[in-house]
């Protein structure tokens, strides 16, 4: 599935927080009094080649679907007005996993109406969004612009053991030097991914003794749980190790998004020090009923570091705090999610992106002949 678009998760689970509590359009805490309002929701990557805007119904305490709806984009002097994509066609990477009935439920639930851009985004780009929605009743628009990403990247690995569950687990650890952009106030964004690819190896029995050999690639992209708690910058100025966790007398709220300023290394330079587990690739579970001599595996990592807007940083720093187990509005200050929808609510954001591509070699994992599974090896 495509995650770089798809963060209507993270999202959508924010718009319902959003109908509570916003900096520019604040709702008094009895919503079912309120009038409906739209909602529209996205994060935009610059570097993509496709990115989703979400509109949402909010009518007291229920979010719904818009009945009908239009999106105009304007890059610069350029505008264009795009149609919202059906459920099915939203949903189209997931067909085949599931029944015709489970597929079935999954679009007559869906909440949200999603639109989906094509255009190319450059640093420096004004970009307005407008949404009309139910025949023009209501009306929602955002004007941001592309942010400038640094200009170099380097990206050093090796493999090292870490504490978990009080015994050594190999973990693949990155030193990340960046050069921060020289005169104004920056926001950044740590985003590491895996590509997952697997080479299927099978022999087709043509009659005769004659034989053929076949594969399948398959392939699919993962976000890696990123492991900062030892930086100082991802922890603003609070690292820990793996025995302080859980013993702390005030417990702080993680760097989930790891998301950082410049405010530490202005007009200079950083290294940044983070891990992601080192796993042993499992066998995807749409091999399980198929029959395969052997299994070929391949790893690509994508080290990305997005610059950010400030509002977007802003945001985030807001759902760090409010998905957090620690947070206790009780005890902490309380948590203002920034919205900048003018007409609506909502919030929408844009980022540029600077990466590095580490390929790992193909491997063997298995062979039907000696039934021999092969340690994954970096």
């Amino acid at each position: 599935m495509k995650t770089s678009s798809r963060l209507y998760i993270i999202i959508y689970i924010a718009i319902i927080i959003t109908s509570f509590a916003s900096c520019e359009n604040e709702i008094p805490y009895n919503p079912g009094t309120q009038e409906p309002q739209l909602i529209m929701n996205a994060l935009l990557d610059a570097g993509a080649t496709e990115n989703y805007v979400y509109l949402h119904m909010n009518r007291g305490y229920n979010l719904e679907q818009l009945k009908e709806a239009t999106l105009t984009l304007s890059v610069n002097d350029r505008t264009e007005t795009l149609e919202a994509i059906s459920p099915e066609e939203y949903y189209k990477d997931v067909i085949g996993r599931f029944d015709k009935e489970a597929f079935k439920h999954i679009v007559e639930n869906m909440r949200f109406t999603p639109f989906r851009l094509t255009a190319s985004f450059h640093p420096g780009d004004r970009i307005r969004l407008e949404a009309n929605a139910e025949n023009g009743k209501y009306h929602a628009s955002a004007e941001v612009i592309v942010p400038h990403p640094v200009e170099h990247l380097h990206v050093d690995t090796c493999t090292v053991y870490l504490r978990k569950y009080h015994k050594q687990t190999p973990y693949r650890q990155y030193k990340i030097t960046l050069q921060d952009r020289p005169d104004e106030k920056n926001y950044y964004r740590l985003d590491i991914r895996n590509e997952n690819s697997y080479r299927f190896l099978w022999k087709e029995n043509k009659g005769e003794e004659n034989e053929a050999t076949r594969d399948t690639i398959v392939s699919g992209y993962e976000s890696c749980e990123i492991i900062n708690r030892e930086d100082v910058i991802l922890t603003d100025g609070h690292p820990t190790g793996y025995d302080d966790e859980g013993n702390e007398l005030f417990p702080t709220i993680t760097n989930k998004y790891n998301i950082f300023n410049d405010s530490m290394f202005r007009n200079s330079h950083a290294t940044l020090r983070v891990y992601t587990p080192l796993n042993f690739p499992g066998y995807p579970t749409y091999t399980w009923n198929h029959y395969y001599e052997e299994i070929y595996y391949t790893q690509t990592i994508t080290i990305r570091l997005l610059t950010l807007t400030e509002a977007e940083y802003r945001y985030l720093k807001a759902l760090n705090c409010l998905k957090d187990d620690n947070y206790d509005e009780s005890l902490m200050e309380p948590v203002c999610l920034p919205s900048n929808v003018n007409g609506g609510l909502g919030f929408v954001g844009i980022c540029s992106e600077t990466n590095v591509i580490l390929k790992i070699p193909e491997q063997r994992i298995f062979n039907i002949y000696t039934e021999e599974e092969y340690p994954y090896n970096t």
